[in-house]
This record gives C-alpha cells, sequence and structure tokens, in this order.
C-alpha cells in the first residue's frame, strides 16, 4: 500500500575499526532493488511526501496525480511586468522508497495540459545531485531534460530540449527512460535516445567533474510553477485558476534496473 512518511535516508555508511576509533572504510555498495510498478495494480514501495489524499487516487490508468487550486488566487506582477501568482496550487510527489547507485529508470506517464502545471520525472540524492525529464502543460509535443550537481544548481546551463513524437504529451502515455552510468547521462523517449551526456565533458582544467554521483531516489510528481515570475513563463504559465478546479497527469509504470557493478542489487 501507499504511505505517507518520511523518507530514509541512502544506506551507504561508515564503520569502527577493531580498536574501537571511528575510521572511513571502503564504502559499502549500495542496496538497490530491480522493480517495476505497474500502478494500475499496486503501488506498494511508493510513499507520497507532504501530499494530502485529495491531490492523487487510483484509476485503472494508474495513479491520477490532481493539482488543486490554493485557498487563494491572486495574480501579481513583477517589475517587467510579467504576471506570476501569489499563491501556488498543491499536487503531490511520489517517491520511491529504494536508492539506485548507477542504473536505468523509466516512467510512463501522461502530462498535465495546462500551461504553469509541470509533470517531472526525478533521480534526487541525498546531497543534491539530480537529473530530471520535466513536461510542461503548454507544450504538447516536447520535453525537456536537466541535471545537477550538489549544492551548485545551474539552472540555465545543463537543460536540453527534445520532440516528443506521437500523440501530445498530454494526450496519451509515452515511456521517458534516464541511463545513468558513472561516464555518462542517457534520455531517452519511448525508447530514442534524444540526449547524450558524458562525465569527462563535465569536468574543469583541476579534473573536478560537476557529475551527479550520489545514490539517488526517483521522484515523480506535479507541481505548480506559477509562483514566480521567472519560472511562470518557462513552464508557459501562470495558472489561471480561475478556469479550473483541478488539474490532472498521470503514472502508469516505473521501472528500475540497478547497475550490479555499483550496486548490492536485492530480492
Amino acid at each position: 500500500m501507499l504511505g505517507v512518511e518520511s523518507l530514509p535516508s541512502s544506506p551507504i555508511e561508515a564503520a569502527a575499526d577493531a580498536g574501537g576509533q571511528q575510521q572511513q572504510q571502503q564504502p559499502k555498495k549500495n542496496l538497490c532493488r530491480n522493480y517495476n510498478t505497474d500502478f494500475t495494480q499496486s503501488t506498494e514501495g511508493w510513499i507520497a511526501e507532504n501530499s494530502a489524499q485529495d491531490t492523487y487516487e487510483l484509476t485503472p490508468d494508474g495513479i491520477r496525480m490532481n493539482l488543486v487550486p490554493p485557498n487563494n488566487y491572486v495574480r501579481m506582477h513583477d517589475v517587467q511586468n510579467l504576471p506570476y501568482n501569489q499563491f501556488e496550487g498543491r499536487g503531490p510527489t511520489f517517491n520511491a522508497t529504494n536508492y539506485m547507485h548507477f542504473g536505468r529508470l523509466s516512467a510512463t506517464i501522461k502530462s498535465a495540459n495546462v500551461g504553469g502545471a509541470i509533470t517531472a520525472v526525478i533521480l534526487i540524492a541525498d546531497n543534491k545531485d539530480e537529473i530530471d525529464i520535466e513536461l510542461l502543460g503548454g507544450d504538447p509535443n516536447h520535453a525537456q531534460s536537466n541535471y545537477f550537481w550538489g549544492n551548485h544548481p545551474l539552472y540555465t546551463i545543463n537543460g536540453g530540449y527534445h520532440e516528443v513524437t506521437g500523440k501530445p504529451v498530454y494526450d496519451d502515455f509515452h515511456t521517458y527512460t534516464i541511463d545513468w552510468s558513472p561516464e555518462r547521462i542517457e534520455w531517452s523517449i519511448d525508447g530514442q535516445v534524444v540526449r547524450t551526456r558524458e562525465k569527462k565533458d563535465t569536468c574543469d582544467e583541476t579534473g573536478l567533474c560537476k557529475y551527479p554521483s550520489d545514490p539517488a531516489r526517483v521522484q515523480i510528481g506535479l507541481w505548480d510553477g506559477s509562483i514566480e515570475s521567472g519560472t511562470a513563463q518557462w513552464s508557459r504559465g501562470p495558472i489561471d485558476w480561475t478556469q479550473y478546479n483541478r488539474i490532472t497527469s498521470e503514472i502508469k509504470r516505473v521501472e528500475v534496473e540497478c547497475d550490479p557493478n555499483w550496486n548490492e542489487v536485492i530480492a
């Protein structure tokens, strides 16, 4: 069953030596479980984080995520007269309880269909390493990719913009894949690679590589990008909440395959 609770930390530990002094040992492999969740059948292994019951429901097509209006809808404008909303709508975030240290994530989802609403598929680490695929409700034929390294987010530097063929992202389910290895990240849509980022291309002259490399868990959510003017413009918003009593997105299936070279794969 789906839980609502706090999340565990990544299970990579330090241990004590025989003399009782603490010393850093060779890191243990991350414990990782391969899984293939069919959300039309089960939600086992997933946690709804800070999500009220009215923000999601189980349906024959999977989990329907609901972005619901704020208690007060107030349209604002910044100094450049760009619009945004003073208060944001509420949407759900679903977290896997399992960490993966390199491997493959695939999610079959149907996005929201309203500008300002963002459907996100994320690998997020405790140290803030992050790899994303985001779908904007106001952009029916594209997906966006991104990655972040630790506590040094570069919001306009590492992104990609990719065509989604076939039906619009909010009219049909598409499968979005992140294939993450120590050497590269590949993003795919419906089985076709649309972007590759090599680790070696993230390294500076000192050898520092700004590349996500810590164990990460899967996070999928629907959120309102309307409360900051720049984000509202990027997300094709802000949302006019006088027109909607809810905005929806659906998750049908999520599959994770752990890299056995970096993970202790458990049943």
